[in-house]
C-alpha cells in the first residue's frame, strides 16, 4: 500500500513534483469545498422533502387524490428540472461565467436581466395558453371524452399549479447567478421553504378546505404556489449584495442572450424528450399496472434516491460547473481535466456506499420515512412496493451521479447537442424496457414458473422411509436454486419497480455514451477507465467474490446451525473480501509502478498528481470505494439482522433504519482510511483545515 499512500500524500500538495500552481478558485479543493456547502444545504432540503412526502402519505396515502396531485405536479416539477437542476441554468452559467472571467461584469448583468424579463414574459404566456387548453378540454370535451371525477380533478390541479412554473424558473436563474458569483448556500437552501409550507398546510390547513380528500388537496396546491414565490424572493438580497444589478431591458439582440438562446435550442429538445419519457413512465404505470397508487409509489420511492443523488452529484455538479466553464473559456484544458476527474472521483467515492446501503436497507428506510397513517394500509403493501422502487432506483445511483457531472462538463464545453442525442437514444431504450418489464415480464415468469418450481421442489417420498437431512453442499445448491426461483417470481410481479429498473439500465447506457464523448473532446491519450484488465481483475473479481462469499456462508450455516449467526458469517465475509481486496490492490499497485517507471521515480517518491493518468486516478477511486463499501455492507447486514426484524413502535422502526446507517458510515470511513483512499485523505485534510485551525495548503 506504500504506492497508493504516496499518491495520497502528493494529492495534498498538488504542486509537488512540478504539478504547477493553480488559481485557488479553480482548484479541485475549492470545488469540493463549495460542493460541501451545497451538499450540506441539500441534506436539509432533501430531509425536509422526505418529511413532506411522509406527511402527504399520512394524510392522503396512496389514494386517487394523491395520484391526481402527483400527476398534475409532473409538468411544473419538470420545468423546475429544466431550469433549476442543470438545463437552462447550465446553458446560462458558461455564458455568464465567461463574461465574469473576462472582467465584463456589466455585460454579464445585462445578459442576466434580459433573460429574467423574457423568461418571465414567455413562461407567463405559456402558462395562460396551457390553462386555456386545459379548461377547454374540461368544459368542452368532458362528455365526449367521458372524463370521470378523478380525471377532472387532475385537470383542475394542473391548471392551479401552472403558475409555479413561472416562479420556480425565475428563481432558478437567480440561483445560477448566485452560483456563478460563488454563493451556493442560499440557492441550495431555498427549496426548504416549499417543503415547510406544504407540511404546515397538511397539519393546519386541511380542515379549512373541507372534510374530503378532494377538497383538502387544495390546501397543498396553494402551499406549493406560496413556496415557489418564497424561493424567488429569498434569493434577491444575496444577489444584490454580491453586485448583481438588474436593469429593465428586453433587448433580444444582446450578444450574451443570443448565445444563451442559441445553445438553448438543443436543450429544449432534450427537455422535451425527457419530459415525454417521464410522462410515458407515468402513463404506462397507470394504464398497465392494476390498482391504486403506482404513480405515488414511484414518486415517493425515487425521492429517496434523488436525495442521495442531490447530496452527491447535484452538489458536485453545481459547484463544478462555474469552475469548468471558466477553465474552458480560458483554454485551460489540463486544469479542466483535473477538475472533472476530481468531481468524478468524489461522485464514485460517495455514491457506491450509498448504493450498497440502500440495497440492503430499502424496506427499512421506507418504513422509517413513510410508514405512518394510510401508508400502512393493506398489511403495509405501500411500504413494500415503494421499497422495491427504492431498491431499483438506487441500483443506478452511480450512473445517475456520473451522468449528471458528465452532462455539466459538456455544457461547460458549450456542447448542447451530445447530451440531447444520447438522451433521445436512452429514452427509446427506456420505453422498450418499460413495455418489456410491465407487459412481457409477467408472461415470461408465468411460462418459467413450472420449471423454477422444479429447481426447489423435491419429489415425494414414502413417509415410512427414513430420509437423511441434506448435506451442506446440497443445502447450499438448494439455496442458490431458491434464489433463482425467487428471482423468476419477482420478475413477474415487478410492476412500477420494473419501470424504475428500465430507467436505471437506460441511464447506464447513456453514461457510457457521455463518457466517450467527453474523452473525445478532451483528446486524452490515457487508457479508458473500464479497460478489459480492470473489468476482469477488479469488477469481475468483485462479482465472483460476492457469489463465493454467499456460497461459503450458506455452506457453513447448513453444516452447523449453531454457528450460523457468527462463524458462518465470518467465513463468508472473509471469502468475499480476501480475493477482492488482494487482487484489486495488486492491480492498482502495478498501475502506479508503471507511472513511477515512466517518471524514473523511486519506490517511496511521491507521484505528482498531474502525472497520474485520468484512468488510473478513477480506477483507484473505484477500487477503494468498492472495497470499503463491501466491508461496510457486511457491517450494515450484521447490524440490521441484530435488531428486531420488524418494529411496531417508532423507536423500533428508527432503530432498524438508523443504527445500520450510522454503523455503515463509521465502518466506511475506517475501511477507506485502511485502503488509503485518496478521496478520504483529501476530505480529512480539508476538514482539519477548516475546523482544526490550520490553513489549507
Amino acid at each position: 500500500m506504500e504506492n497508493t499512500k504516496n499518491v495520497s500524500d502528493a494529492s495534498k500538495n498538488p504542486s509537488a513534483g512540478g504539478a504547477g500552481e493553480h488559481d485557488p478558485q479553480d482548484s479541485g479543493r475549492s470545488m469540493i469545498g463549495s460542493a460541501f456547502v451545497v451538499g450540506l444545504m441539500t441534506i436539509i432540503s432533501r430531509l425536509s422533502g422526505l418529511w413532506r412526502f411522509r406527511v402527504m402519505g399520512q394524510f392522503f396515502g396512496a389514494s386517487r387524490v394523491a395520484d391526481a396531485f402527483n400527476f398534475a405536479f409532473i409538468f411544473p416539477n419538470l420545468t423546475r428540472r429544466l431550469f433549476g437542476e442543470g438545463l437552462l441554468t447550465s446553458v446560462f452559467v458558461p455564458v455568464f461565467s465567461d463574461r465574469l472571467a473576462k472582467g465584463e461584469k456589466d455585460a454579464a448583468n445585462r445578459t442576466a436581466s434580459v433573460l429574467l424579463i423574457r423568461l418571465f414574459y414567455w413562461l407567463s404566456l405559456g402558462c395562460i395558453a396551457c390553462v386555456g387548453v386545459s379548461m377547454g378540454i374540461r368544459f368542452g370535451l368532458a362528455s365526449a371524452l367521458n372524463l370521470n371525477d378523478d380525471q377532472v380533478l387532475k385537470f383542475k390541479l394542473f391548471e392551479a399549479l401552472l403558475p409555479y412554473c413561472v416562479l420556480i424558473n425565475v428563481a432558478a436563474v437567480l440561483m445560477a447567478i448566485l452560483n456563478s458569483l460563488n454563493h451556493f448556500w442560499m440557492p441550495a437552501f431555498a427549496p426548504v421553504l416549499l417543503n415547510v409550507l406544504v407540511i404546515t398546510a397538511c397539519y393546519f390547513g386541511l380542515p379549512l378546505f373541507g372534510t374530503t380528500l378532494e377538497s383538502q388537496i387544495w390546501a397543498v396546491a396553494i402551499a406549493v404556489l406560496l413556496g415557489g414565490a418564497a424561493q424567488l424572493f429569498v434569493q434577491l438580497p444575496p444577489a444584490w449584495s454580491l453586485g448583481f444589478k438588474f436593469t429593465f431591458t428586453n433587448d433580444a439582440n444582446d450578444p450574451g442572450y443570443r448565445e444563451v438562446m442559441g445553445n438553448f435550442m438543443p436543450v429544449v429538445a432534450m427537455v422535451g424528450v425527457f419530459q415525454l419519457n417521464v410522462m410515458l413512465d407515468n402513463l404506462i404505470a397507470q394504464a398497465f399496472i392494476p390498482g391504486d397508487g403506482p404513480v405515488t409509489y414511484m414518486n415517493m420511492g425515487t425521492s429517496v434516491y434523488q436525495m442521495a443523488w442531490a447530496i452527491i452529484a447535484l452538489a458536485i455538479g453545481v459547484a463544478a460547473l462555474p469552475t469548468l466553464s471558466r477553465q474552458w473559456a480560458q483554454d485551460k484544458k489540463s486544469e479542466f481535466h483535473l477538475t472533472l476527474t476530481t468531481a468524478l472521483r468524489y461522485a464514485v467515492f460517495a455514491s457506491i456506499p450509498c448504493t450498497v446501503g440502500a440495497l440492503l436497507l430499502s424496506e427499512d428506510i421506507v418504513r422509517f420515512l413513510y410508514g405512518t397513517g394510510k401508508f400502512l394500509a393493506n398489511n403495509g403493501e405501500p411500504v413494500l412496493r415503494t421499497s422495491n422502487v427504492v431498491f431499483y432506483s438506487c441500483l443506478g445511483l452511480v450512473f445517475y451521479s456520473v451522468n449528471s457531472i458528465l452532462v455539466r462538463a459538456l455544457y461547460a464545453m458549450k456542447d448542447m447537442k451530445t447530451p440531447t442525442t444520447t438522451l433521445f437514444h436512452s429514452v427509446l431504450l427506456n420505453l422498450g424496457l418499460n413495455l418489456f418489464f410491465v407487459l412481457a415480464g409477467p408472461r415470461i415468469a408465468a411460462a418459467l414458473h413450472d420449471t423454477a418450481v422444479g429447481w426447489v421442489t423435491l419429489p415425494p417420498v414414502d413417509p415410512s422411509q427414513y430420509v437423511p437431512p441434506p448435506g451442506p453442499w446440497v443445502a447450499m445448491m438448494r439455496a442458490f436454486a431458491l434464489d433463482a426461483y425467487n428471482f423468476v417470481g419477482e420478475f413477474g410481479t415487478m410492476r412500477e419497480s420494473g419501470i424504475i429498473l428500465a430507467s436505471t439500465i437506460s441511464t447506464a447506457w447513456q453514461t457510457w455514451a457521455l463518457a466517450k464523448a467527453v474523452r473525445a473532446k478532451l483528446g486524452t491519450d490515457s487508457k479508458p477507465t473500464f479497460s478489459g484488465e480492470f473489468v476482469q481483475q477488479v469488477l469481475g473479481v468483485t462479482l465472483l467474490s460476492c457469489v463465493l462469499g454467499l456460497g461459503v456462508y450458506r455452506y457453513f450455516a447448513a453444516k452447523d446451525k449453531d454457528s450460523e449467526t457468527l462463524f458462518a458469517f465470518a467465513y463468508g465475509g472473509a471469502a468475499m473480501l480476501a480475493p477482492m481486496i488482494f487482487i484489486g490492490q495488486d492491480f492498482c499497485a502495478r498501475r502506479f509502478k508503471e507511472v513511477r517507471t515512466r517518471l524514473n521515480l523511486g519506490e517511496n517518491d511521491p507521484i505528482p498528481v498531474s502525472e497520474i493518468p485520468e484512468s488510473v486516478q478513477l480506477q483507484h477511486a473505484l477500487f477503494t470505494a468498492i472495497g470499503a463499501s463491501a466491508v461496510m455492507g457486511l457491517m450494515v447486514w450484521a447490524v440490521r439482522d441484530s435488531v428486531p426484524p420488524e418494529g411496531r413502535t417508532m423507536m423500533q422502526v428508527a432503530q432498524r433504519a438508523v443504527a445500520p446507517v450510522v454503523a455503515g458510515i463509521i465502518v466506511y470511513s475506517i475501511a477507506s482510511s485502511a485502503l488509503v483512499s485518496r478521496e478520504y485523505d483529501e476530505l480529512m485534510s480539508m476538514v482539519k483545515g477548516k475546523f482544526g485551525g490550520k490553513k489549507e495548503d
